[in-house]
């Protein structure tokens, strides 16, 4: 655990700059005098090869840290080890595309977040305040197992009322066991991380305690083996408010692909071209059988013309698109071919925005419009994992007065 804990704190000083290289044994910062309040722990830390500083011989102890960042700092504080297949969305205003998703997702079970009805945010870019850290430190080192809180501790702080009330116990916990403690009578929940304080805070867990996390125990008898849970189910999703697509293989697409008012389309000056193809990034070595696709296609003064394809292979794929009066399930053979080999089609008629939906069992495939079926088609073989964006040529022919874009597109494997 101390290891653990070191390299968190390792990692919060690396956040944003480039450390000093072969620093002094016995380091002083310009912006750290001996009466800092912080001076003992940042440079004896610093001695330690713990925490280094900037390359102008500064600390800069009063630099805030994000709720971002401090997600990446418990990452490496616990050892998470990230797997980029299996991961689902959990809050609304941390989407795939950020550069902190996977940081997030991987390290809820020490932060906070918030709630509102059925809604999870995180909040990113505000920065993490006193309370956050008191929770993740008393998650991390286990007291919220070993030690039952006393909420009698808070009261000696005047503004014990400001902290949280799902947070009370960890800060009960994190004051019985001068993990923190307050100033001048206040605990100050809501105040800013800073660096210094951070150094201050881990210096406590770290090198002011006695404690060995080793003790000798008595393995269990062994029993039956437990059953392993299921692998979670991949689940790729976009709204296209990041413009560089990094959901997206742009390097292997047809046409060229951007992003417009957080919507997705595309052109090309290459007249032989009458597809146009945009690969999703995921792992097609993944043996996944059953899957649904769905996107918005939004419409402004074009007859459509765009959706979704997937069985992609070798330049070919099956690709379904709405137009004027119709839903076509097909085959693109050639990407300079302006021809489709139509398997099947459907009356329907085109609005400015249709909720397309692609659901795909082995060999049936099932399309549905605005949440409702229109048609299904059997014996659609399974040829290749290439999936994503569809656009035809003269979908954006007329840009940008008429053109049709692509906007939350998803992309799920089903039971």
């Amino acid at each position: 655990m101390k290891r653990a804990l070191a390299v968190f704190l390792s990692v919060l000083m690396f956040l944003t700059v480039i450390p000093v290289v072969g620093a002094a044994s016995t380091p002083s910062f310009s912006d750290v005098p001996r009466s800092h309040w912080a001076y003992k722990e940042i440079t004896e830390m610093a001695a330690k090869g713990i925490i280094k500083g900037y390359d102008n011989r500064t600390f800069r102890p009063n630099n805030e840290v994000t709720r971002a960042e401090f997600a990446k700092i418990m990452i490496a504080a616990a050892d998470v080890d990230i797997n980029k297949s299996y991961v689902d969305q959990t809050f609304k205003d941390v989407p795939r595309h950020h550069w902190a998703f996977l940081y997030v997702e991987y390290a809820k079970p020490y932060l906070t977040g918030y709630k509102s009805g059925s809604t999870y945010t995180y909040k990113p870019d505000q920065a993490a305040v006193r309370e956050d850290i008191a929770v993740a430190l008393v998650r991390l080192l286990g007291y919220d197992q070993k030690y039952k809180a006393d909420l009698n501790q808070l009261k000696k702080f005047r503004d014990y009322e400001d902290i949280s009330s799902a947070l009370r116990p960890y800060i009960a916990i994190a004051i019985q066991t001068d993990l923190m403690k307050g100033y001048n009578g206040n605990f100050r929940p809501q105040d800013p991380i800073t660096r210094a304080e951070a150094a201050s805070l881990l210096y406590r867990a770290i090198l002011d305690r006695d404690d060995d996390d080793e003790i000798k125990i008595v393995f269990p008898t062994p029993g039956q083996p437990k059953p392993q849970p299921e692998p979670e189910r991949i689940s790729i999703s976009d709204s296209f408010s990041d413009s560089k697509l990094k959901n997206w293989d742009t390097d292997k697409a047809t046409g060229n692909w951007e992003v417009s008012s957080k919507q997705v389309t595309a052109e090309s000056d290459d007249d032989d071209l009458d597809h146009y193809f945009l690969p999703l990034n995921w792992n097609e070595s993944d043996k996944v059988k059953k899957y649904e696709l769905s996107v918005d296609v939004n419409v402004v003064g074009s007859e459509g013309l765009g959706g979704l394809y997937f069985n992609g292979k070798d330049g070919k794929a099956n690709v379904v698109f709405v137009q004027k009066d119709r839903v076509v399930l097909g085959k693109v053979n050639d990407v300079e071919e302006d021809d489709i080999d139509i398997i099947t089609s459907s009356s329907y008629k085109l609005k400015s925005s249709n909720r397309l939906k692609v659901e795909v069992n082995e060999n049936t495939v099932s399309i549905y419009l605005n949440d409702q079926y229109l048609f299904g088609q059997q014996y659609v073989k399974q040829e290749g994992k290439k999936l994503g964006l569809y656009l035809q040529e003269d979908a954006t022919k007329g840009a940008p007065r008429k053109t049709t874009y692509l906007d939350n597109f998803s992309f799920k494997e089903t039971k």
